[in-house]
């Protein structure tokens, strides 16, 4: 074996100091040659300090060993390999690697540069385990995920125009939905990829984004050999180039369009339902208005055929009439609530409430009921709508007050408060929409002192033709508290009752508050 002398006594003294100040790890190797010349392996002639620190060895012990002596792993990522074409040909050699140090695999990692010195080697260590430990969190984070996350950099043209993307970085999510692997992707562009190509208007999303720094996002649908799914995708800058995330939405899209279909479905049903309601209801007032008009002129006749037993059969006739337009009116008032709106307002409640009580003025008289109003609020909805909800409650408190044998007069207070949508309590099996428990509402509350009824029938109350008493009890259709109830949700609030039997009822009306 021939070795050209080349000792570090023969090495510049400027040479060795610079070495010695150097942060990295340097170490000078001399080829070992056999009698053709062609390279066997290398052999150490100088270390600096920071070369000692990472061997765990000092100079003097290293110098003239081997380097498959001094890092045998080596041999395993073809190092030695690359070396001996770094000094045949003059071209760098860089690698990330961990040497084994003292028969142990060193915990630390390294980026090695090699460089031709002479007719040997110069080798530069940098310890990276920092850099691949932050890099190896990275992957595990990307590749943890279940968004598809690509990192891209910007090519232009000899003018500085953006033509497309390099990729730097991809986890395995979007190679997935690319349907390439990592490291195909890296270092292609994007718009060289099918499920992209397919995608005209994602080109300029992304030069805006790069060149004006905005975040943009948006849904698109993809098509993947033949098969298209919808995305959800978010691109932000990064340096001259993007950070693209995007995550599969090709379900709940599905999902999303089938609710649509439904609830479109359910609209035409519900309109076929409120204009067949009230065409029904429009037409029958006609009919029913012939009846009466025909039974009050039987009634005035004064033939002797119409007796008195005839007389009743005309009444009964007059009073099922009554209740029939009654009815007919309270549906025709139920179904106006679906097909007409009219913008909201601003409304007094105070004026509201005084023109009801108005209008039952008489029947207040006559069952020398007490009613009492406390401060009432101004609340943005529909008048009309509104006057028909306290005209319900308090005709009901009014009809199911105690018979007037008893010492006790009917009493109805109206109060209000203030209160977070957090204390709203509404019926059963009617949750709170999660926007509401953040605003403020007036509960508005009925109270009277009347017959009550048992809770266990609150469901049935608020039903439409559902009663709790018989007709020869009470009158009424049935309808008032289902009025209350769409008015109530026309106007985006809630309505609960609390009720005791034989000791009055309270019913609370929940309005969004005005700010």
């Amino acid at each position: 074996m021939k070795s050209p002398s080349m000792t570090p006594s023969e090495n510049p003294v400027q040479l060795r100091a610079a070495l010695s100040l150097s942060g990295n790890a340097i170490m000078l190797f001399e080829c070992l040659r056999t009698a053709l010349g062609e390279i066997q392996d290398f052999r150490l002639i100088l270390a600096n300090r920071k070369a000692e620190e990472v061997v765990g060895m000092s100079e003097q012990d290293m110098l003239n060993r081997n380097s498959t002596d001094l890092f045998p792993t080596a041999n395993t990522v073809n190092i030695w390999e690359q070396a001996r074409r770094v000094v045949e040909t003059g071209q760098p050699y860089e690698v990330e690697f961990q040497p084994q140090l003292n028969d142990q695999l060193c915990t630390s990692w390294f980026s090695l540069t090699l460089q031709r010195y002479g007719d040997g080697l110069a080798a530069s260590f940098v310890d990276i385990t920092a850099l691949r430990q932050q890099k190896d969190l990275t992957e595990r984070i990307l590749n943890g995920s279940i968004n598809g996350m690509v990192t891209c950099e910007a090519l232009r043209n000899e003018t500085g125009t953006l033509y497309d993307l390099r990729i730097r970085l991809v986890n395995d999510a979007a190679a997935r939905l690319i349907r390439k692997p990592v490291s195909q992707l890296i270092g292609d562009t994007l718009f060289n990829q099918p499920a992209t190509l397919a995608q005209p208007e994602l080109l300029p999303r992304c030069i805006h984004t790069v060149e004006t720094g905005e975040s943009q996002r948006f849904e698109s649908r993809i098509s993947v050999n033949g098969i298209e799914n919808w995305y959800d995708i978010s691109i932000s800058k990064l340096s001259d180039g993007l950070l693209m995330t995007f995550i599969d939405i090709t379900a709940a899209k599905h999902h999303e369009q089938e609710l649509n279909l439904l609830i479109e479905n359910l609209k035409r049903s519900n309109q076929n339902l409120e204009r067949f309601a009230y065409v029904a209801s429009h037409d029958l007032q006609e009919p029913l208005r012939k009846i009466q008009s025909f039974g009050d002129i039987l009634r005035s006749q004064s033939s002797p055929a119409v007796d008195d037993h005839s007389r009743e059969l005309i009444d009964r006739m007059q009073s099922a009439a009554s209740r029939m337009n009654t009815l007919i009116r309270d549906l025709l008032t139920f179904s106006r609530l679906s097909t007409q709106s009219q913008p909201f307002r601003t409304i007094s409640l105070p004026e509201v409430v005084r023109d009801v009580l108005t209008d039952l003025e008489a029947t207040i008289h006559e069952k020398q009921a007490q009613v009492e109003v406390t401060s009432l609020p101004a609340v943005l909805g529909d008048a009309l709508q509104l006057r028909q909800v306290f005209q319900n409650l308090i005709s009901n408190a009014l009809k199911f007050a105690k018979p007037a044998s008893g010492q006790q007069k009917p009493h109805i207070r109206i109060d209000c408060e203030q209160v977070p949508g957090s204390a709203v309590r509404p019926l059963p099996g009617q949750p709170i929409a999660a926007s509401d428990t953040s605003r403020l509402f007036y509960a508005i509350s009925v109270t009277d002192n009347g017959i009550g009824f048992d809770e266990k029938y609150l469901d049935r109350i608020f039903t439409i033709f559902q009663r709790l008493h018989t007709r020869s009890e009470y009158d009424g259709t049935g309808i008032g508290l289902t009025i209350v109830q769409k008015v109530v949700e026309n106007h985006r609030g809630y309505i609960s009752a609390r009720s005791q039997p034989g000791q009055g009822a309270t019913f609370t009306i929940y309005l969004p508050a005005l700010l």
